[in-house]
């Protein structure tokens, strides 16, 4: 049990990470690209957590419910005669 919740704890923080840097990535290209200097304000770094926080929140939950639906359905079908 405890090696399954850590699992998705560290699937949560691995695609929040990711995220968080992957969109702090684009704000700074697209800003020095329209702007044609290095900006990111307070706000948009903590606008840019908050959403990386909700998908790697999202994606863990995606994780999870596909595989209580994965151990369902392994439980209720007999595994097939292989003749």
């Amino acid at each position: 049990m405890m090696k399954g919740t850590l699992k998705y704890i560290a699937l949560f923080a691995y695609f929040t990470a990711g995220l968080f840097l992957l969109g702090l990535i684009i704000k700074v290209v697209f800003g020095f690209v329209h702007i044609g200097e290095f900006y990111l304000p307070y706000q948009e770094v903590m606008r840019n957590f908050f959403k990386s926080i909700i998908a790697g929140a999202a994606i863990t939950l995606a994780a999870i419910v596909f595989n209580l639906i994965d151990k369902f359905n392994e439980r209720r079908k007999p595994p097939s005669d292989p003749e």
